[in-house]
């Protein structure tokens, strides 16, 4: 197995899985204490009502959208290069 490339993968997963858990957290908390300020249309809505009712949802929804893409796509690589070290080479 290239050990090296595992690595990589690895340290892309865990990289991804925080900043991901970063922008959870900043559409989750970060915006609460701006609520007042942040009172423009967007989608003709105001926009801290919409961030409130329909906003963070969808974001948190993308967010698990493109996690699992991502996860899914570099554990597909892992095992395969696993599959290369376990078959024997003839």
């Amino acid at each position: 197995m290239n050990t090296r490339r595992a690595l990589v993968l690895r340290q892309r997963i865990r990289h991804s899985t925080w900043v991901l858990m970063s922008v959870w957290g900043l559409v989750s908390f970060a915006w609460l204490p701006f609520a007042r300020d942040l009172n423009f249309n967007f989608f003709a809505w105001k926009f801290n009502f919409w961030m409130a009712a329909q906003g963070s949802v969808l974001i948190f929804l993308l967010m698990t959208v493109v996690n699992a893409w991502l996860m899914n796509h570099w554990e597909k690589e892992l095992a395969t290069l696993e599959e290369t070290t376990d078959s024997p080479e003839s």
